[in-house]
């Protein structure tokens, strides 16, 4: 059993000396998603909207743009988890660590592509299977920035190797974000601000954590 208050209190400790950076961040996504939003709708109401129709022009385009947009926000996924990761190891970070995992934009699409599948029929059989499915793949992402070397699919049989037994405590782990969550909407998103650095450094734990012990049960 992997105790969550001591993966939450040494979240605390970590950041102590990294807000700055984590808001940095946050802030860069913001700006990121924010502007590539602004830059689409701009495309497509100035660029391909036929005014003599009332409606967008070119379907192809639009599809395309839709396509583009998350594969944009996907480009930083793994420098996000990269820079949490290290501050869960006391590791000098600094928020250019976002940008630094661009070159595994093509495993990280390939990865989200299987595991939707792959939870997609869990679902499909019953919803318990799907969310155990999600629960024991969770620690792909982080395991492949350990070893950006490692085939996409021993990634993943790792992960659910190491999250057997610990798949409940990954569980309440989330659940117990999740009062956080709601209350902080009364923020206005500021919070968040707060909530994410800290919900992620722990999650980090929680695979340093995993990592640590399946390291001794194969020993």
């Amino acid at each position: 059993m992997i105790n969550r208050v001591d993966l939450k209190n040494d979240a605390k400790e970590s950041l102590k000396d990294h807000w700055a950076e984590s808001i940095k961040v946050l802030i860069i996504l913001l700006i990121i998603s924010i502007g590539t939003t602004i830059l689409f709708k701009y495309i497509l109401h100035f660029g391909i909207y036929d005014y003599e129709i009332g409606k967008i022009g070119d379907e192809k385009i639009v599809t395309t743009i839709n396509y583009i947009s998350p594969i944009i926000d996907s480009l930083l996924t793994f420098g996000f988890l990269s820079f949490f990761l290290k501050i869960s190891r006391n590791e000098e970070v600094t928020c250019n660590e976002l940008f630094s995992k661009m070159h595994m934009i093509i495993k990280f699409i390939v990865m989200t592509i299987l595991t939707m599948i792959i939870v997609t029929i869990g679902l499909f059989c019953l919803i318990i299977p799907g969310i155990m499915l999600i629960i024991g793949l969770s620690q792909t992402s982080l395991i492949l920035l350990d070893n950006p070397n490692m085939n996409i699919i021993d990634a993943m049989i790792l992960s659910w190797k190491m999250m057997n037994g610990y798949k409940m405590d990954y569980f309440m782990l989330i659940i117990s974000f999740l009062g956080w969550i709601f209350i902080l909407i009364f923020t206005l998103g500021i919070g968040y601000f707060w909530l994410i650095p800290y919900m992620n450094v722990t999650m980090c734990n929680f695979y340093n954590r995993l990592k640590e012990e399946y390291k001794e049960k194969a020993e």
